[in-house]
């Protein structure tokens, strides 16, 4: 009984008619009517594509909009889908003030785990995938397409201003960092405040890369998920 009182009252924060609207036009109604996606505050500018869930259901498992930073407005989830697939592999966690805009041939996979803070950027009109336990910080940008193409003068073509994202287990992304196009990262790999991640760049495991032009600044570290914040100052 306690355990479904917490439920409800953390339902309570968010958008519960948009959720449950939101859950009947997405998924089957064997999902449906568990409302395993909870909307805070949403703006659904459109919803051509297709959600799925690959995992099991349980309530507000998928948590959209919720207010996770009080340095940035809380206006909620906004989403565009023209089209494409969103797979959610297990729970996630994206903050307020965050979109998501996806084309109509592109698909997103969200790992299990998976959590954004708060003013998440995420485009994606070819293919992002997260893998599981990605953190991203405030304010970052994960996009898989330039939009605008360069023509090569000297071998007359136009230059791929897009590609597949892929991030692997694990990968922690501190505030402000920039994922651009057709980049690949292994599992642990932290990104450092501000960084710029393009496909140019080579990451490994277990190390901090940061700087630009962007570069390895700490090696054999990782993120410790009991231990995830500093809570002690004292020293």
């Amino acid at each position: 009984m306690k355990r479904f009182v917490r439920l409800f009252l953390s339902f309570c924060k968010f958008s519960m008619l948009s959720s449950i609207l939101f859950n009947f036009r997405y998924l089957p109604i064997k999902q449906a009517y568990k409302l395993p996606i909870w909307l805070r505050k949403p703006h659904l500018y459109s919803v051509k594509g297709v959600i799925r869930i690959d995992a099991p259901i349980r309530p507000g498992m998928i948590r959209l909009g919720g207010f996770g930073g009080h340095m940035y407005p809380d206006n909620g989830i906004h989403i565009t889908q023209m089209g494409g697939v969103i797979v959610f592999k297990g729970s996630c966690m994206i903050g307020n003030n965050s979109f998501i805009c996806q084309g109509k041939e592109s698909t997103i996979i969200f790992g299990e785990g998976f959590m954004a803070t708060t003013s998440l950027k995420l485009i994606s009109f070819k293919s992002v995938e997260f893998g599981k336990k990605n953190i991203f910080g405030w304010d970052c940008v994960v996009m898989d397409t330039n939009f605008h193409p360069l023509y090569d003068v000297k071998k007359k073509e136009f230059r791929k201003g897009y590609g597949p994202i892929k991030i692997g287990n694990d990968n922690w992304f501190a505030a402000q960092c920039k994922v651009i196009h057709s980049v690949s990262t292994p599992e642990r790999c932290i990104f450092a405040f501000g960084s710029i991640i393009t496909k140019s760049n080579s990451f490994e495991p277990y190390c901090v890369h940061g700087g630009n032009p962007i570069r390895i600044l700490s090696h054999d570290v990782m993120l410790d998920y009991n231990h995830y914040m500093i809570d002690d100052y004292s020293e």
